[in-house]
């Protein structure tokens, strides 16, 4: 079905400069959507500042599910960056925890704890930072296809809008995860004229005619996304 036909508050605008733009008004709600590249490519700061806008902006909920980092070193180089969820958190806007603490759990209880705490914040808004982490507890591709069909039919069956980030494979591909997600965002490095620069496609997203060309990411106190 055509977004045309959907109504503005069946997306969450994510607040981006240029984003909403070339994604028809932002992302469908209830859809699980993938923010995936290299290392150093910015896939936390991106996530960070579209649950930050959307909070501020829109007026949502979130969890925030960081497991490469303790939850106070997050915050502090986040607010490096810009995004201080300071007053959210004090607010109860947003809640941001620590899924080092589930190492050695299992795979499913480790998703069925976050929708645990998604239902007691009533938030409409979960970011998985990041899903690799918990990919590799997956010792073959068909155990991590299995546990990505079950995060979907999990996360889809509550209708929270997901948002994880994803690194590449060592061929610089997306594994599964890539397959069973309603959208793909890719964020690359590369060289251009002896400079480092970020660029950033959107590989697919349902229901929404998206642009299908790279544009140029600029990371920074503001992030946006424009045209080569």
């Amino acid at each position: 079905m055509s977004t045309a036909t959907l109504a503005r508050s069946d997306r969450i605008p994510t607040g981006i400069s240029g984003l909403d733009n070339i994604i028809q008004g932002g992302l469908i709600r209830g859809d699980v959507h993938l923010l995936t590249g290299g290392p150093g490519t910015g896939k936390t700061i991106m996530a960070s500042r579209i649950v930050y806008n959307a909070i501020k902006n829109s007026g949502e909920t979130a969890v925030y599910a960081t497991f490469e980092e303790s939850t106070d070193f997050f915050r502090r180089n986040l607010a490096r960056l810009g995004t201080d969820f300071s007053s959210m958190i004090d607010e109860g806007k947003i809640k941001i925890i620590d899924l080092e603490i589930l190492r050695g759990k299992g795979l499913e209880s480790n998703i069925a704890y976050l929708l645990e705490i998604v239902g007691k914040a009533k938030a409409s808004i979960l970011v998985i930072d990041s899903l690799t982490a918990l990919l590799l507890a997956c010792e073959t591709q068909f155990e991590q296809r299995t546990f990505m069909k079950t995060v979907y039919k999990s996360l889809k069956g509550k209708g929270v809008t997901t948002i994880m980030t994803v690194s590449l494979n060592e061929d610089g591909r997306i594994g599964p995860e890539g397959f069973l997600s309603d959208s793909v965002m890719l964020l690359e490095n590369w060289i251009d004229k002896n400079q480092f620069k970020t660029r950033f496609i959107v590989q697919k997203m349902r229901g929404t005619d998206h642009s299908r060309r790279y544009h140029s990411l600029t990371i920074g106190p503001e992030i946006s996304i424009s045209r080569f």
